[in-house]
C-alpha cells in the first residue's frame, strides 16, 4: 500500500513543480490579421443591392467570451477626392443596415469556440439618385471603406481580459502617424507594441484590416453599339465599290446596286443646270 501511496504523492509534487503553461497571447498580429477575412465585397451599379460577406475565424486556441463586433462606413473615395461619412454626412445612403437603414451593422456573440469559423454579411443598399447617395461618374468610380471594431473578453474564469481591435479607419492621420513613428516603436516590446505599431498611442489592443465595397457607374452601351453598326455600313460600302469596279463578279448585287442608285437619284431633289435662267424668264 506504502508504494502506491508514494508513487501518487510523487506524482502530485511533480505536476505542482512543473511550469504552468504560458497565457495565450490574444494580440499577436498573426493572430489578429486573420480574424476578419472578406470573402465577398460587392461592386455595385447606383441603385443595385449586394451582400457584403466575410469569415470571422477564430484563431485562438482557448474560447473567447461576450464577442462584440461593429462594422461602419466611413469614408467615400473617388480618383478626384475624399470625403468623410460622419456626422455631417446629408446623404441617406447607402445602407448596409436593413433594419435600422444605417451605416452600421454588428453582430454579438456570448461565446466563440477555439478554431471555429462563423459565416458573416449584410446587405449593401446603393440608391441611383446622386442627391441620396454621390456616387462618382464613369471615369471616377467610387468606394465606400468600411471599419470594423471588435471587442471580446479572453483567458480563465478567474482571469479574463478585455480586448479591443480596431481597423485603420477609427483613427485621425495624426493618430497613426504617431504610432508609426520610429521614436515611439524603437525600442518599444509587446504588449505596447506590435510590429511598427505602438498601440498606446492607438489605445487599442491590435489592428484590424479595413475593407471597401464599390459604386461602379455603367458605361453605357450605345457607343459600342454605334461603332459597330458604321463599322458595318462602311464595309459594305467598301464592298458595292468593288462590285462598280469589278463588273460581272457579283450580277446579282450589282443588278440591285443599279437599281438602288436610280431610285436615289429620282428620290434627290433635280438639280438646276448650271447657268440656265431662272423658272418664268425668257
Amino acid at each position: 500500500m506504502r508504494a502506491p501511496a508514494l508513487a501518487v504523492a510523487l506524482l502530485l509534487v511533480l505536476l505542482l513543480a512543473s511550469p504552468r503553461a504560458a497565457a495565450e497571447d490574444f494580440a499577436t498580429v498573426g493572430n489578429v490579421n486573420k480574424l476578419i477575412d472578406v470573402t465577398e465585397a460587392p461592386q455595385l451599379a447606383p441603385g443595385d443591392t449586394g451582400t457584403f460577406s466575410f469569415l470571422f475565424n477564430s484563431t485562438y486556441t482557448d474560447p473567447i467570451y461576450n464577442v462584440s463586433l461593429n462594422v461602419s462606413v466611413y469614408e467615400y473615395a473617388t480618383i478626384d477626392g475624399s470625403q468623410r461619412v460622419d456626422s455631417g454626412w446629408s446623404y441617406p445612403y447607402p445602407v448596409i443596415n436593413d433594419t435600422s437603414r444605417g451605416r452600421e451593422w454588428r453582430w454579438n456573440a456570448p461565446i466563440v469556440a477555439p478554431g471555429s469559423v462563423t459565416n458573416l454579411s449584410f446587405p449593401v443598399i446603393t440608391s441611383a439618385d446622386s442627391d441620396l447617395m454621390p456616387h462618382g461618374s464613369i471615369f471616377a468610380q467610387a468606394s465606400y471603406f468600411l471599419r470594423f471594431w471588435l471587442e471580446f473578453d479572453g483567458g480563465t474564469a478567474a482571469n479574463r481580459t478585455h480586448y479591443t481591435f480596431a481597423s485603420r479607419g477609427f483613427f485621425t492621420d495624426a493618430q497613426w502617424t504617431a504610432a508609426t513613428n520610429a521614436s515611439n516603436t524603437n525600442p518599444c516590446s509587446p504588449p505596447w507594441c506590435r510590429g511598427n505599431l505602438n498601440l498606446t498611442k492607438l489605445g487599442v489592443d491590435g489592428v484590424l484590416p479595413d475593407s471597401a465595397f464599390g459604386v461602379l457607374e455603367p458605361i453605357p452601351r450605345w457607343p459600342f453599339y454605334l461603332l459597330i453598326a458604321l463599322a458595318v455600313f462602311f464595309l459594305v460600302l467598301a464592298f458595292l465599290y468593288w462590285v462598280e469596279e469589278n463588273p460581272g463578279s457579283y450580277p446579282r448585287v450589282e443588278a440591285w446596286w443599279a437599281r438602288a442608285r436610280g431610285r436615289l437619284r429620282r428620290a434627290l431633289p433635280a438639280r438646276k443646270k448650271r447657268g440656265a435662267p431662272p423658272a418664268g424668264e425668257p
